[in-house]
């Protein structure tokens, strides 16, 4: 049989590596062996083997198909098992490749026992040689355990993931593998795909190129995912405050939250505030509804009667009713003074009255006449006084209750329409009825 036919379909083989400018090893992976597994499990493993090889991108493997094809053109026929190293060199000769790779996959109880070889062809001697154990199914070992041996024979790397924050899941090459901090070890050379989760944060989705033997680092920040919190309830434009400090705005409203535990406060005049606890913990959207208790306008009036301004801030208007406290205390203090004064000058004026009567000459009354009119006229300044304080009083006591009861925060609805007047034409009217 010319030669030719064996080393064409090697040169296709090598053809890409080449036009790549890179150097890949030319192999050869015989069926392993069957003990106690049937050889179409056996089959499928050795398929598995060889794909794992390629993923490596080490090495030029040679398809099943095209090595049964070669070994039947040289009319080579393959009697019993080829594990051993003289009957993997003969067969790499034929073949026309640098490596061949076999052995055996064995099964007791659970355990399968993956032993193999690679034959360095030219030498003729035994390269690697390795042995893995796997406890599991045979599907598992299809899985994880093919690839498993692939990493003892092919030059691997470690990597070394952490993330802030920490204890995030990692998952490589769409298998979970543990949590950050973390040691991935003995992985094939190669790009590898990294996914790092973590309730509360968005997803990072990356790639790694393992691209020699050495320890690899990777440090991921992730960023805080946000959730859409709905506030809503009754009235509408009651003023939203989270944690006591940040004004979310008027309800309703949205928020955008991370995971976390939140007060919210709401606030309108004329209601009574209302709080609500919520626990962002798990990725979906909230709602949080919060009705006010709508306050009393007569409490409000009957409040600021005993005492000024008790009823404006009881209605959510602290500014006047600091206000109105203050005019109430500066007319009661106003009137307590001239109360005082009016009674200093009373008893003055009875002073020179008893004077003046008690006077036992005419010039010493005449005297004491004039002093106990000048001291009259004071006392009735006084009482001029003390009116008017009392009256101003009253009145800042008057306005504070009816301020109280006319400007409770209510409702108020400015209505436009069409009245009719006495001569029967339309006329455009605007009303204001206010919620009592």
């Amino acid at each position: 049989m010319p030669r030719y036919r064996l080393i064409i379909p090697v040169l296709l083989l090598l053809l890409p590596a080449l036009s790549r400018g890179q150097e890949k090893t030319a192999v050869a992976v015989l069926q392993f062996e069957p003990r106690n597994i049937s050889q179409a499990e056996a089959v499928i493993l050795s398929d598995r083997l060889r794909a794992e090889l390629v993923n490596t991108r080490h090495f030029n493997v040679l398809e099943r198909e095209q090595m049964d094809k070669i070994l039947r053109e040289q009319k080579f026929q393959l009697t019993g098992a080829c594990s051993d190293a003289s009957c993997l060199v003969q067969v790499g000769q034929l073949m026309a490749v640098s490596k061949m790779m076999g052995g055996t996959i064995s099964k007791i109880g659970n355990t399968y026992t993956v032993q193999a070889r690679v034959i360095d062809v030219e030498k003729g001697v035994i390269e690697t040689e390795v042995s893995q154990d796997f406890t599991g199914t045979i599907e598992d070992l299809q899985q994880w355990g093919m690839k498993k041996v692939v990493w003892k024979m092919v030059p691997s790397a470690s990597l070394f993931v952490a993330s802030i924050p920490g204890d995030a899941d990692i998952y490589w090459d769409a298998r979970k593998v543990g949590r950050t901090d973390f040691k991935i070890e003995n992985e094939a050379l190669g790009v590898h795909r990294i996914v790092i989760k973590k309730p509360g944060y968005k997803d990072y989705d990356g790639s790694v190129d393992l691209k020699e033997v050495r320890d690899y680092d990777i440090k991921v920040r992730l960023n805080v995912m946000e959730y859409a919190v709905n506030i809503d309830g009754t009235p509408p434009g009651a003023q939203v405050v989270m944690n006591d400090t940040v004004k979310l705005g008027l309800m309703p409203c949205t928020a955008k939250l991370p995971f976390g535990t939140y007060n919210f406060k709401i606030k309108a005049k004329g209601y009574h505030q209302n709080a609500g606890l919520l626990n962002i913990d798990r990725d979906q959207d909230y709602s949080l509804n919060l009705n006010l208790k709508r306050k009393s306008r007569t409490k409000a009036a009957i409040s600021s009667l005993f005492l000024p301004g008790s009823g404006q801030r009881y209605s959510n208007r602290p500014v006047m009713g600091t206000l109105y406290l203050l005019a109430g205390i500066a007319g009661l203090g106003y009137s307590g003074f001239a109360i005082a004064a009016r009674q200093d000058a009373l008893k003055t004026c009875q002073d020179r009255e008893d004077q003046y009567l008690s006077a036992d000459n005419a010039v010493d009354a005449q005297t004491w006449y004039l002093d106990w009119q000048s001291k009259y006229d004071e006392l009735t300044d006084q009482d001029d006084k003390m009116r008017t304080a009392i009256t101003l009083a009253a009145v800042a006591w008057g306005v504070n209750f009816l301020d109280a009861m006319a400007f409770f925060p209510g409702k108020p609805r400015v209505k436009v329409a069409p009245v009719p007047d006495k001569t029967g034409q339309m006329k455009t009217s605007a009303t204001l009825t206010y919620s009592w």
